[in-house]
């Protein structure tokens, strides 16, 4: 009996303590909220409305009592906020019926009935409701319930807004000043955006075959493949056979004349012969490397027009790379698979 006692006086110490914690932060801001509201009174009787309301507009946040709250809407509605008035009138009284206060809930909906017919209203009409569609009010969201009902409002002026995906943003300012003034505001149709592509129109059959990272412009400006190679393998071939003719009519002038030589110098050993021999070496190397040099070149040009074709390389297409050295020339022929 004596441990069942005990154990029951230490569960009760535990939640004694857990409540005084729990109590303690909102202790703290209630004091802040009782200090904040008595600065507020002073400036509100004073006449310092603007001073007034933020001092209140703090207390509240801290602590929501019903006095704070009617003394906080009737700040409002002495600076023309009927609207937020109204709404703090509104929370006063229901405040006061959570705490049993009923003299002053009976005081809040009696200051809260006097403003209702000074309140000015918004009703922002949608003409045309697409999907995502977003309307705001002075930068909040307004659910889709409130389009189209009149809505308590400040006077002033009023910014609405409408935005949607693939759409044009809408904006427009509206300004309300009479008493009891209700203005309607009719959101049109957004217009769909320039930038944003319709989601029936696929991508053209040029845009479809070229490459992602190369624009279309780009490509329609690069000339055909097949043009470029056939161009050049016709100009290989004409030089090349125009240089490979040349040297080769070369040889064989230097060739006449060295034979020529050479008779002169069996009938009889002249030095006039020797040097006639000896100056046909030259041009007629000279001859020998432009028949090699203008070979290669016209049969590269051959292979250039015979293996052109459109695109990337197709299986089994040649490719020629000539060379030319100090002792002669090529054609290096390569084939892919």
């Amino acid at each position: 009996m004596t441990i069942c006692n005990r154990f029951s006086s230490a569960i009760v110490l535990c939640l004694a303590l857990s409540s005084a914690s729990a109590r303690a932060q909102p202790a703290e801001d209630q004091a802040a909220a009782r200090s904040l509201f008595d600065e507020g009174r002073k400036l509100l009787k004073a006449g310092k409305y603007g001073e007034a309301c933020p001092k209140l507009e703090a207390a509240a946040k801290l602590y929501s009592s019903p006095g704070i709250l009617l003394n906080l809407g009737d700040c409002y509605e002495k600076t023309g906020r009927t609207a937020s008035a109204w709404t703090e009138f509104g929370e006063s009284a229901a405040a006061a019926d959570r705490a049993g206060r009923s003299d002053q809930s009976a005081e809040a909906k009696r200051r809260q009935a006097a403003v209702e017919p000074r309140l000015s209203r918004l009703t922002i009409n949608v003409a045309h409701e697409v999907p995502g569609l977003t309307v705001s009010r002075d930068g909040t969201d307004l659910a889709p319930a409130a389009w189209g009902s009149a809505i308590p409002i400040d006077a002033g002026a009023h910014s609405i807004r409408a935005r949607a995906s693939g759409r044009e943003t809408w904006e427009t300012s509206v300004t309300v000043s009479a008493t009891g003034q209700t203005v309607a505001v009719e959101v049109p149709e957004l217009a769909a955006s320039p930038a944003a592509p319709s989601a029936s129109a696929g991508p053209s059959p040029r845009e479809a075959m070229a490459p992602a990272s190369v624009a279309p412009e780009l490509i329609a400006e690069t000339p055909p493949p097949t043009r470029r190679s056939r161009a050049a393998g016709f100009a290989l071939l004409g030089g090349g056979a125009a240089i490979g003719i040349g040297g080769a009519a070369l040889m064989i002038v230097e060739s006449g004349r060295a034979s020529s030589a050479r008779s002169s110098d069996t009938v009889a050993t002249t030095q006039a012969s020797a040097d006639q021999y000896s100056s046909t070496k030259t041009p007629w190397a000279i001859g020998l490397a432009g028949a090699i040099v203008g070979g290669v070149a016209a049969a590269t040009g051959v292979v250039l027009i015979v293996s052109a074709h459109d695109g990337a390389p197709a299986a089994g297409a040649l490719r020629a790379s000539p060379w030319v050295a100090v002792g002669g020339g090529g054609l290096e022929i390569e084939r892919s698979w």
